[in-house]
């Protein structure tokens, strides 16, 4: 078996490795080493004991990924659909009454203190 070190992926059996986390670093105790811990696909820190730790093998990797971009296909489509939908309510709205107000759009500015994604496209 591996040594679970800085830079593995790991997951948390305690909690049948339902999130795949990247160890950050390790900090020894008294009681035990614990990892710090950063999500691969959540944006979540925690912390774990190493021997609650189990290391990712390359294909279980593979399927959790697959898995959650499938997860995230079906959100997109549903919310594309359900856009549709209130576009085409809008436009039978828009066409019974006459709009004569002005619609004014904005522009949202997203501040993220998550310094990996500050760099994600000088990669």
């Amino acid at each position: 078996m591996r040594e679970i070190k800085k830079g593995s992926i790991v997951g948390r059996k305690s909690y049948h490795k339902d999130v795949l986390f990247v160890v950050k670093t390790i900090i020894s105790t008294k009681n035990g080493n614990i990892a710090i811990l950063k999500g691969i696909t959540e944006r979540v820190e925690a912390d774990s004991y190493i021997n609650d730790l189990e290391i990712i093998q390359k294909d279980d990797l593979k399927e959790y990924l697959n898995k959650k971009n499938e997860e995230i296909e079906k959100k997109i489509e549903k919310s594309q659909k359900e856009q549709e939908n209130k576009n085409y309510k809008i436009g039978i709205l828009m066409k019974n009454t006459r709009a004569k107000e002005k619609i004014v759009t904005g522009k949202i500015l997203h501040l993220d203190g998550d310094s990996c994604l500050d760099n994600k496209n000088s990669h």
